[in-house]
């Protein structure tokens, strides 16, 4: 990855985002909305300025450094499985090289959306906090900031689903936990929203 997605203007991440380029793709757009919604958050709880909020604060302050990265590993995640792909087949060690890269490059592409979807959880819960706390005029940044907490775990949870079926045709042995894990995380999410 050359650039990060943070350094983007927005209106040139909103055309990558729409174009037929794989990367930004759900799990990088999921980190960034994602980190905009706890923002929100973040803000009615600066607005409020209640020396009271100011733990909540950091939390959410050191939950966003949790889920920012999220958006360019998505990108490196995908490129290190675009190259497994690439990998030479011609025999069988090749092929069984190639077999063990992309599954490894899938694992990784698991795992790190399941820490993203936990990370926003934990920023859900946060916010619930948040939403009994702030000034009323303020409330409905809360609010949106939790919807879009959610909508974005939800969507980081379809790019975990993404992996787990190719895990599981390749018959991985890592993808039973993986499975357990984004089901576990499923269930919290169904439970924080």
């Amino acid at each position: 990855m050359q650039q990060s997605l943070w350094e983007l203007p927005a209106s040139e991440l909103l055309s990558r985002t729409a174009s037929s380029e794989p990367t930004p793709g759900g799990g990088s757009i999921a980190a960034m909305t994602g980190a905009f919604g706890v923002g929100l958050v973040q803000m009615a709880l600066a607005v409020t300025a209640d020396p009271e909020l100011e733990s909540l604060s950091e939390r959410l302050g050191a939950l966003q450094e949790r889920i920012v990265p999220g958006a360019d590993a998505d990108v490196t995640d995908f490129e290190s499985l675009m190259s497994a792909y690439r990998l030479p087949r011609s025999d069988d060690a090749d092929r069984e090289q190639r077999r063990g890269a992309i599954e490894a490059a899938t694992v990784t592409a698991t795992e790190r959306p399941l820490s993203l979807v936990a990370a926003l959880i934990d920023a859900l819960d946060a916010s619930r906090e948040a939403a009994s706390a702030v000034k009323p005029g303020i409330l409905s940044d809360v609010v949106a900031g939790r919807d879009v907490i959610g909508g974005a775990a939800w969507a980081a949870i379809r790019t975990v689903d993404v992996n787990l079926a190719q895990l599981d045709r390749m018959h991985s042995h890592r993808a039973p936990a993986l499975l357990a894990a984004r089901t576990q995380l499923a269930h919290r999410l169904q439970e924080a929203s």
